[in-house]
């Protein structure tokens, strides 16, 4: 402990410099392994997710794709097979509505789902029961609904009003109280209301995600080719007639775990990248191992000022296994110090809001029991490790030789050392290259044309008080003076990948539409350009019209603008409208989705259409440029809360909301940003602390140089020159991983930027730059000293 003390009070920045590089790496690799672990533990909170699994459709109304998105009656023939312990629906889509617990107006979200309810998916509730869940006006809701709309998790038997499509209140009665699903699962929170069993032969609306219980043993491949014979037989097919099934309908059914969706892609909450969690745990391990090699150069850099003190313990009678481990239990001693630093850093990043934003989850240490002790073992592992090396180099010379005179680098200890810097230099431009172009996909995510103006709109959703009153609310929002124009919609475009799809037609005219119930300002509040035809007029609200984009009419070549939309079809005279006009295409759902066929059908709803209730449940504001946008805000908000008092409206900046749709892409790229980040600290930390030590050895050296004539700038040089070669190996190593890396990453996107060859240049000069300057700053000083005094202490 002695020669560590020694070494810290001499060292000190260099000693405290590598303590905090070691404490950040140890931190680093904490956050990093909860956000795998809640990556790799989503859908793990339901009950019996192992035999969990969700029913997957791949073409006819999906097209060429799979889907989600089953209709109800599926359910039904799912537990007619014997595999199937029991099955259920749930709705993905969450409808907001106003209801009244006492004198108090409430926002609370609506799922719909089949029986038993909610119990499917937790096993139990924690209060009440699903039985009578269904019947009448009676409902489940989850803990903090309750909490929200009661104020307690006790909620079974008490109730609430919600309003009636006509405008009437009606009672509804919570039987049962449900335990909240964390942020790690597909399933929302709010008030289930499990719906009445004569849905179940409604073929037409494919809205709902089909879940099923397995047996344990149960064979995924001989259920799923049960689940297609139900169906064929259902449909009028028997097992004969496969290949003309196959033929006539193009349809694959499959099931996937529920703890596997969340890779799947196939639903619109359907978002992790295993690609990406993988990225996630590698950075995990490999933080600490840069800290290592870190601390490893720091070890073998002390070792020639150590050498004699060493031997002479060695004459004194030391044994070499004695010494040596001291030397490990020294770093032992010097990890466990950083470890302290590690943990001190991490109860600061919960305690900050900006860095929670960084994260996934709960990260505390609390619920995170076991990778808490992982990191503490790892801390003291890393510490051992990197003293063994030197603790060997150190004993391995015969005492007589190093008692002889002063030890200094030995050029195979100065390679050893050049090889490990050059590892952290190949690490951080990889990483470097990798951020170059994240940030370009980052830029062309926002910057690039989305086909209609997302910029200087604003979005609200509407009370049911409010969709009653939007003549009078256009009407207000209009005299404000900076006000251009607004539109009412079901779903803001762009900010999802999920929206509402129909499929109509018969074997001839097969049509799959994404569909978006608006009103007829709404296409010019979005500045959606009309390429054919005419735009939505206020008299269409009588009659109801269609507006598709181009898409739809090149899929779908025997449409016609001015021609019903069902001409070829036999669809009834409900929803069998005049196509008005075409639309110029535009990017409906998010870039993880391909929108360039996406065929897209904006709707009006006629007066046959009511028993479909009212979509228009958002408002859209567009105001005129160069406003204020913050007063403009304002200022709508106060008009909607003076016209409907049932709620506090908050307007959202529509480009805002966009950045949401990508929260786990750029919360994702934030995290390797502030991997890169440690990493090249820590690398920097390695080269200070290796410049510090190897000018102290040649302390003399320079000083005679100085004295036969050499200026500073070739003394400086000198040592910055030492790093040339290792920066353009590790560079040339890096570019290609940085590369694969990257194209790894961007594979995520249907639509992504390229990798631009200019992002290599400037990460080998950013890099190198921040290693050269480290260098320069530290060579200044000893280039700059007396040389007198130089020779003096020698």
């Amino acid at each position: 402990m002695k020669s560590l003390l020694y070494m810290f009070r001499r060292y000190r920045v260099a000693t405290l410099l590598n303590l905090l590089g070691l404490g950040v790496a140890v931190a680093t690799f904490y956050l990093f392994m909860t956000q795998v672990i809640y990556n790799r533990t989503y859908n793990h909170n339901i009950h019996d997710y192992k035999h969990m699994y969700r029913l997957e459709i791949y073409g006819g109304l999906f097209g060429e794709a799979w889907g989600c998105n089953i209709c109800r009656p599926f359910v039904t023939l799912l537990k007619e097979i014997p595999q199937v312990k029991d099955a259920t629906y749930i709705s993905p889509y969450i409808n907001k509505t106003d209801v009244k617990v006492g004198n108090r107006t409430i926002t609370v979200p609506l799922i719909n789902m089949g029986k038993p309810g909610i119990e499917f998916f937790t096993g139990k509730l924690l209060s009440g029961s699903s039985k009578t869940c269904g019947d009448g006006h009676n409902v489940i809701v989850s803990r903090s609904t309750a909490e929200k709309m009661f104020g307690t998790v006790n909620a079974a038997g008490k109730t609430f009003e919600d309003e009636n499509g006509d405008g009437g209140k009606t009672t509804v009665t919570v039987v049962g109280v449900s335990e909240d699903m964390p942020d790690n699962c597909t399933l929302p929170n709010g008030v289930y209301i499990c719906e009445n069993e004569s849905v179940m032969n409604e073929w037409s609306e494919w809205s709902f995600n089909v879940y099923m219980l397995l047996d344990k043993g149960a064979n995924q491949k001989k259920v799923e080719r049960a689940i297609k014979l139900a169906f064929m037989k259902d449909n009028g097919y028997s097992e004969k007639d496969e290949k003309k099934f196959d033929k006539e309908v193009n349809m694959k059914i499959r099931i996937t775990p529920v703890d596997d969706i969340y890779f799947s892609g196939v639903g619109p909450k359907d978002r992790g990248n295993r690609g990406l969690v993988d990225v996630l745990t590698v950075a995990s391990v490999f933080v600490l191992f840069i800290a290592m090699l870190n601390l490893l150069n720091f070890s073998l850099s002390e070792v020639p000022m150590r050498m004699r003190g060493i031997n002479t313990r060695r004459v004194m009678g030391a044994s070499i296994g004695s010494l040596r481990m001291k030397m490990i239990l020294e770093n032992v001693v010097f990890a466990f110090v950083g470890l302290v630093i590690g943990i001190l850093l991490i109860v600061a990043f919960q305690r900050s809001e900006t860095c929670m934003k960084l994260v996934s989850g709960d990260i505390h240490f609390a619920s995170h029991m076991v990778l808490a002790a992982a990191m503490a073992v790892s801390a003291l592992v890393v510490g051992a490790l990197s003293a063994m090396i030197p603790a060997f180099y150190s004993t391995s010379f015969a005492p007589a030789m190093v008692l002889k005179g002063s030890f200094g680098l030995s050029p195979r200890g100065r390679r050893l050392r050049m090889a490990i810097m050059a590892v952290q230099f190949c690490v951080a431009f990889a990483l470097a290259i990798y951020i170059g172009v994240m940030s370009s996909q980052s830029s062309y995510i926002f910057n690039s044309d989305y086909g209609f103006n997302k910029n200087e709109v604003f979005y609200a959703w509407l009370s049911q008080e409010a969709k009653a009153k939007r003549d009078a609310i256009r009407a207000e929002l209009k005299k404000l003076p900076f006000v251009e124009s607004v539109g009412f919609a079901q779903n803001a475009i762009g900010t999802s990948d999920g929206y509402m799809s129909w499929g109509r037609g018969d074997n001839e005219h097969q049509m799959t539409l994404q569909v978006l119930p608006c009103d007829y300002e709404y296409l010019r509040t979005m500045q959606l350009k009309i390429t054919e035809g005419r735009d939505f007029r206020e008299a269409d609200m009588k009659t109801g019209a269609y507006v598709l984009n181009e898409a739809a009419m090149k899929q779908y070549k025997w449409l016609a603008v001015g021609d019903s939309i069902g001409r070829q079809n036999e669809w009834g005279p409900t929803s069998n409208y005049l196509i008005v006009g075409t639309c110029n295409n535009f990017k409906l759902k998010s870039m993880r989705c391909d929108n360039s066929n996406v065929a897209v059908a904006f709707i009006i709803f006629g007066p046959d259409m009511e028993q479909w209730g009212d979509r228009c449940n958002q408002v859209f504001v567009r105001v005129a440029k160069g406003q204020d946008k913050i007063e403009a805000k304002h200022r709508i908000a106060e008009v909607l809360n003076k016209l409907d008092g049932s709620q506090k409206y908050e307007m959202k900046f529509l480009d805002d909301d966009l950045q949401q749709t990508y929260v786990d892409e750029f919360r994702f790229i934030s995290q390797v940003k502030l991997f890169a980040i440690i990493c090249i600290i820590i690398t920097v930390i390695g080269v200070f602390s290796l410049t510090m030590f190897e000018t102290e050895y040649r302390r003399k050296e320079i000083a005679i140089r100085k004295v036969m004539g050499s200026s500073v700038g070739s003394v400086v040089s000198l040592f910055a020159l030492r790093y040339a070669v290792p920066l353009v190996v590790a560079f040339v190593i890096a570019a290609p991983i940085g590369w694969w890396l990257s194209n790894s990453w961007l594979q995520s996107f249907a639509e992504h930027t390229p990798i631009h060859w200019w992002l290599f240049p400037i990460s080998f000069v950013a890099v190198s730059a921040v290693v050269v300057l480290t260098v320069v700053v530290q060579s200044w000083r000893v280039a700059t000293a007396n040389p007198v005094e130089s020779i003096k202490t020698e």
